[in-house]
């Protein structure tokens, strides 16, 4: 085994002191090298298996973390020495900081000492690689680490207190008694040979009992070095032992047998450190205690919040409860008035289709355009252009025809009219006319019954009964009654081919009501409002309706919010008021197993509504 150590350096100092280590380590290996390019050389080359140490002789300019740092690397118990010119060192920072600094010195060193700190940083390396040249009796300990027990160095302390001043009675206190009192003069100290000692401060809480193991074995020594008042009563708690000297005597005794100082010294740091490790382990768990007390009060505020939330729960739930009882009360009042104007509007039918009998040759066709306009499906955009253009051309009148197509008169009742015929033209007009007034008729009531099935949906369990529906004719219907909120807005329709969905119609007459009011206040500030809507098929199971306006859109950070109850951002602002609308719709269409989102662009936002076709 040989040991090895690097002096890295060109100055004069790194010279002398790679000449001044060979004389006086022969059995080392010295390497020197001039730079920091040539050490790795050398450490790369050389490969030494016990480097000891790198010393580093610093030149102007040079910094110490930049050169060491790098050599240091894989070589755990490599010492690391510093030797500067300046008295300032800077730039030492990370090695410090990585606890890789070992040893600084000044380049004013005497050789001796050089010496002496070198062995010493070699026998260091020796001890932590566990080398068998390093020997444990050589082993330089601190001169406040003594070895023996408290007990043992007081013992040491009273033979040299009974030397210097005669034998000392020893005290004996039962528990209760007070050795200091605080706040008074300390004029002598007491060496505890015996027993238990607790300190105690006053606070606006009371006496604080500090810790047994702070107390220390020579009470009221501190207080003694500037003759203060004392801190703390310290009072015994068990049986105590003890001799009582005065700061003269100690002075005396100090002074006599100066071994005596360091016992003192020794017992008192022992105290210090036990007090303040006490001290750091209660700033900890009071650090614990605070943080664990924030965790709870965030706790207790969640669950403030959750049971208020519970609070506005319940009184909701009782409000519905309460409006379940009245919407029972209006449908069962409103469901007779309706049921009259249903039969009303059935013998209308009959009384009007007698009426035209009697028309002569234009009874045939007004009964035509009567049955049409009863029975006409829902048109396209595209359809009713096309249709605008042969009602044109068969009419010679552009108004009429859009007026024919609102009344919704079929192309074949259109046909049979000879060209010229204004007569029988406007037979036909007021018939669809009539037509359309009792299919409106109808339509409203129908809907208002659908109104009355869903208050009973929401004052009984078993809600609305489910029915096959054509989804085109139940958003065609929810359009009509909507009119006077969509009179503004152009509406473009483009239905598909979808066939008839299993669904409760009330409820998604509902839905398509609050996404079309919903579209329609997107829109209407504008002055340009638009509105389109799609039905298609995704596959042979799900249908799709999509209701597009082109509005100015939903900022992204409010979208993710637009299905939360009572959130709306109707007038331009956000709300938290009714704002149920979009939450009605998602509950709804969830209900009927199908999925329900919101695509917004800064050019409009588009709803998406996918239904299974067999319903929920």
């Amino acid at each position: 085994m040989e040991l090895q150590g690097l002096i890295v350096g060109a100055s004069s100092a790194a010279n002398n002191t790679a000449v001044l280590l060979r004389e006086s380590f022969p059995t080392w290996i010295i390497h020197h090298a001039s730079n920091f390019t040539r050490a790795q050389e050398i450490l790369h080359k050389e490969s030494p298996s016990y480097l000891a140490f790198i010393l580093l002789c610093l030149s102007e300019g040079d910094v110490a973390d930049e050169i060491m740092m790098p050599l240091l690397v894989g070589r755990q118990f490599t010492r690391s020495i510093v030797l500067t010119g300046e008295k300032n060192l800077t730039g030492a920072q990370n090695l410090i900081d990585q606890g890789r600094l070992d040893l600084v010195m000044f380049e004013d060193i005497s050789d001796e000492r050089l010496r002496s700190d070198m062995e010493n940083q070699v026998n260091r390396y020796c001890q932590r690689a566990n080398l068998p040249m390093f020997e444990e009796d050589e082993r330089e300990s601190f001169v406040f680490a003594l070895p023996g027990s408290d007990d043992e160095i007081m013992d040491m302390i009273v033979a040299g207190v009974d030397e210097c001043l005669g034998y000392q009675p020893r005290i004996v206190l039962p528990p209760g008694v007070r050795i200091t009192r605080e706040g008074t003069i300390a004029e002598e100290a007491m060496l505890c040979l015996s027993g238990q000692v607790s300190l105690e401060r006053e606070s606006h809480a009371g006496n604080v009992l500090m810790h047994h193991a702070s107390t220390g074995r020579i009470i009221g020594l501190l207080s003694l070095t500037d003759q203060r008042t004392s801190f703390f009563t310290s009072r015994t708690t068990t049986e105590v032992t003890g001799i009582r000297l005065t700061f003269e005597q100690l002075n005396h005794v100090i002074t006599t047998r100066p071994e005596i100082e360091l016992l003192i010294v020794v017992l008192l740091i022992r105290s210090l450190d036990r007090r303040l490790r006490r001290a750091e382990d209660i700033q900890l768990e009071k650090v614990e205690l605070t943080a664990r007390l924030e965790s709870e009060q965030r706790e207790l505020q969640e669950t403030y919040r959750a049971l208020e939330e519970a609070r506005a729960e319940l009184m909701s739930q009782a409000r519905f409860a309460t409006l379940g009882e009245l919407a029972s009360g209006i449908a069962h009042e409103v469901n007779n008035p309706i049921a009259a104007i249903t039969r009303t509007s059935d013998h209308l039918h009959e009384d009007i289709g007698e009426l035209m009998s009697h028309l002569g040759k234009g009874s045939e066709t007004a009964q035509a355009a009567l049955n049409s306009a009863l029975t006409s499906a829902p048109l396209s955009t595209r359809e009713a252009r096309r249709l605008k253009k042969t009602y044109g051309d068969m009419t010679g009148d552009p108004e009429r025809a859009s007026r024919l197509i609102l009344a919704g008169v079929d192309e074949g009742t259109l046909s049979r009219v000879p060209r010229g015929r204004t007569d029988l033209l406007d037979i036909i007009e007021s018939s669809a006319s009539l037509g359309t007034g009792l299919r409106n008729l109808k339509s409203a009531s129908t809907r208002i019954n659908s109104l009355v099935d869903s208050l009973r949906s929401y004052a009984r369990p078993d809600g609305d009964p489910l029915a096959d529906i054509d989804i085109n004719v139940n958003i065609d219907d929810t359009l009509r009654l909507l009119s006077h909120r969509l009179k503004t807005i152009e509406i473009s329709r483009d239905y598909g081919d979808i066939g008839p969905i299993t669904c409760h119609p009330a409820q998604l007459s509902q839905v398509w009501t609050n996404l079309l009011t919903n579209a329609a206040d997107a829109v209407t500030d504008s002055g340009t409002g638009a509105l389109t809507i799609t039905t298609s098929k995704l596959d042979e199971n799900w249908v799709r309706v999509t209701i597009e306006d082109n509005g100015s859109g939903i900022p992204p950070e409010l979208l993710e919010h637009i299905f939360e109850p009572r959130f709306t951002t109707k007038s331009g602002r956000v709300q938290f008021g009714m704002g149920l609308g979009l939450t009605i719709a998602k509950n709804i269409v969830e209900r009927h197993s199908g999925r329900i989102s919101l695509d917004s662009y800064p050019t409009g936002t588009v709803a998406t509504v996918d239904l299974p076709r067999e319903g929920p």
